[in-house]
């Protein structure tokens, strides 16, 4: 069936007018399943179209297929997927592993698998498109978008976006609270570090700390004395806030500190722990490129992040 488009109304509001007899459940299924194609929405991969939201204009064409009950059965992902729906795909990222990456490209990476993964479960109807990074020595949360239109909107609003990370560092930091900020440049190793005015290639980056606890060996907790210092406190647990997002900032910026990553020895790490980062990209939440909300997303601590030194270290 084929419906011409004579004002402006979102795909549902479509499909009411054009069948007033069927329930919005049942209208939403059929967009959900990919039952409905709008030829003239080519940002979509074969214009079907899976957001009951999506604004139809005036003079498009709505395709109506043969409703299928029954979902096509995906085969289960080779990741963690922390929050899915029509426009948004969340997936944990563990450490080692890069956030993107060319399809032709034999190196394993974050959009490889969702995008592969989206691709066979909607039999080509659907891909994954990059909104932001994450370091690959980083783990924690990833967000891909379905569609351009998503990607765009996520990216345009990227100032609206509140990322929260936790850090196991080296040492105490000189106050509970505060904020590094510097001018980050690259060298030709492809280390990250500050320099104090801005010289051509270098990024402005602010990154916001605060103390939470401190540790010893084996996770054992250690109340610091009051001048923020303690004879038994190796390791603190920061929660940082970006403002920024460059390349490696928390990393480098806490480094600058005096209180490098636990496990980082490309910006002052001790060598004699564990060679696996500590810093994990716990919570985020933005704005929906569809639905008027906010999308809150947040991960516990693994087991063993603080544990430096025991058999459960992470």
């Amino acid at each position: 069936m084929r419906i011409e488009v004579k004002k402006p109304a979102s795909l549902l509001e479509v499909l009411q007018s054009a069948f007033p007899e069927s329930s919005r459940t049942h209208l939403k299924k059929m967009i959900r399943y990919g039952c409905i194609r709008v030829p003239e929405c080519v940002t979509m991969p074969g214009g079907v179209v899976r957001q009951a939201e999506y604004l139809i204009k005036a003079g498009w064409h709505v395709e109506v297929r043969k409703y299928q009950e029954r979902e096509a059965v995906r085969e289960r992902p080779p990741f963690k997927i922390l929050f899915e729906d029509d426009s948004i795909l969340a997936v944990y990222k563990p450490a080692g592993i890069l956030s993107s990456g060319r399809t032709t490209e034999k190196v394993r990476s974050m959009f490889g698998m969702v995008n592969s993964y989206l691709q066979k479960s909607t039999r080509g109807m659907q891909r994954a498109y990059t909104v932001h990074r994450l370091d690959r020595e980083v783990s924690g949360i990833l967000l891909f978008a379905k569609s351009e239109e998503a990607k765009f909107f996520l990216q345009d609003h990227w100032t609206e976006v509140d990322k929260y990370y936790y850090a196991l560092v080296h040492g105490i930091p000189p106050a509970k609270s505060g904020t590094m900020q510097s001018w980050l440049k690259e060298n030709a190793r492809q280390v990250v570090y500050s320099v104090k005015n801005e010289v051509p290639g270098a990024k402005w980056a602010v990154t916001h700390y605060r103390y939470m606890e401190s540790f010893a060996w084996n996770g054992q907790k250690v109340a610091p004395v009051s001048d923020g210092t303690s004879s038994t406190a190796l390791f603190s647990l920061l929660r940082i806030r970006l403002e920024t997002g460059r390349k490696n900032q928390i990393r480098v910026h806490l480094s600058d500190m005096g209180c490098p990553i636990v496990g980082d020895r490309k910006y002052g790490g001790d060598d004699k722990v564990k060679r696996t980062i500590r810093l994990l990209a716990y919570s985020i939440s933005f704005p929906h490129p569809v639905q008027q909300r906010r999308v809150h997303i947040e991960i516990p601590m693994p087991d063993g992040f603080v544990h430096i030194g025991s058999t459960n270290e992470y």
